[in-house]
């Protein structure tokens, strides 16, 4: 076996975590509330991140990040596929995310784990390669497995990351503790925000003994470009973890259609990485993420006007708005990780840490949020909802943000 075979470890994390997961979840639910809420518990545990990618710098574990994240992973969702109580489900939810989680967190470590650092960027670059690649064929399965076929979709995830979980335990490079100063690049987050909840793309680990201490001496720029992502994600992230609810009980459609959407944008997205963080150098991450806020207002505001339609061509529309509001995701993404690296140029690592903390509550939050107010009002309050807070986002960035910090 290849000693580099660990790749597909994350391959196949990919392929679950940001592919079937986020198209399964919602739709193994009852109703838009519940979905909402097993999402979130999903996301919430990019909480331990931090936590758990200490420990494995201070023993050198990160194999074992990856080899029993995965295991744990796969058990919860194996049980999950079989199980029918909701509040079993809830628990098993958080057990996958935690997993996961703690599998992602390794990926960076691992991929420069006893490499010159002229290579950390190739190398992490590669692994962004095998997820984004797993996730764009995660999403087309989990339209070909939702509805009849959600148990099966469930048992695949599950024997993907068992696979995953042996080519780490027989691949990977075994671990080493590192220096403090010894981390790679932070990297963009890619694919669609439903699937990146958490700190996924970065091995920058936040000192939670230090919360406290950091929070009062952050630079007030820094701390309003928290609060303007913290405005702005959640209900983003909303709209993406209820969409195939949205799509399949409100507009009739089969789960291969929303699913199939999110795999076209996702994909497109990978093409604007490269542009965008080259206007980001040249203009600024300021500039760039208003760009971002902007084109998801034009997009946000088709969704509502069309979610309020009661003609068959309007769910079509919705397909093509929602795919092209993941296509245009680079915006935001290489801008904020840009703002919270710059931001903090003496505190590098734990203003990332602290901006996908933020992130992973913000997932957290909207996706619980989103359920309910689907449940209640329907997908154009949702739209609505979702518009007004990057419209606020926006008029908060563009006063707030230095244009080129």
């Amino acid at each position: 076996m290849s000693r580099e075979a660990w790749f597909l470890s994350y391959g196949l994390l990919g392929l679950t975590q940001n592919g079937l997961v986020p198209i399964l979840l919602p739709l193994a639910a009852e109703h838009g509330a519940t979905a909402g809420l097993g999402y979130a518990a999903f996301a919430l545990s990019g909480l331990l991140a931090p936590v758990l990618g200490g420990w494995a710098d201070r023993f050198g574990r990160h194999r074992d990040l990856l080899v029993w994240g995965s295991a744990g992973a796969a058990l919860s969702l194996l049980l999950f596929a079989i199980s029918g109580n909701p509040c079993l489900r809830l628990v098993l939810d958080a057990g996958a995310g935690v997993g996961t989680m703690a599998a992602t967190t390794a990926g960076n470590v691992l991929a420069i784990q006893g490499r010159a650092e002229s290579e950390w960027d190739d190398r992490v670059a590669r692994l962004q390669r095998f997820i984004s690649a797993g996730q764009v064929i995660g999403l087309v399965a989990a339209g070909v497995l939702a509805g009849r076929h959600s148990v099966a979709g469930f048992l695949c995830a599950g024997a993907a990351l068992a696979v995953g979980a042996a080519l780490g335990w027989s691949s990977a490079p075994p671990g080493q503790q590192r220096a403090p100063h010894d981390k790679p690049p932070a990297r963009p987050l890619v694919g669609g925000e439903a699937g990146v909840p958490s700190p996924q793309h970065h091995a920058h680990h936040f000192d939670w003994s230090q919360l406290a201490a950091y929070l009062s001496v952050i630079n007030r720029t820094l701390r309003r470009f928290l609060i303007i992502w913290l405005i702005a994600y959640p209900a983003m992230n909303g709209i993406a973890v209820l969409f195939p609810v949205v799509m399949t009980q409100q507009f009739r459609m089969t789960a291969l259609l929303p699913s199939a959407a999110y795999a076209i944008g996702v994909g497109a997205s990978l093409l604007l990485y490269a542009p965008v963080s080259v206007a980001t150098h040249q203009q600024g991450g300021g500039r760039v993420l208003m760009a971002g806020f902007g084109a998801r207002l034009v997009l946000l505001a088709a969704l509502a006007g069309l979610a309020l339609l009661r003609v068959g061509w309007a769910g079509w529309l919705v397909l093509v708005a929602f795919a092209l509001i993941q296509s245009v995701w680079p915006l935001l993404s290489v801008a904020a990780n840009s703002l919270s690296v710059r931001l903090a140029p003496t505190a590098r690592g734990e203003s990332v840490g602290l901006f996908n903390a933020a992130t992973s509550v913000a997932s957290s939050v909207g996706s619980a949020l989103a359920g309910v107010i689907f449940g209640l009002f329907g997908f154009s309050a949702l739209a609505a909802v979702t518009f007004v807070s990057v419209a606020i986002a926006l008029a908060l960035a563009a006063v707030w943000l230095p244009r080129r910090p």
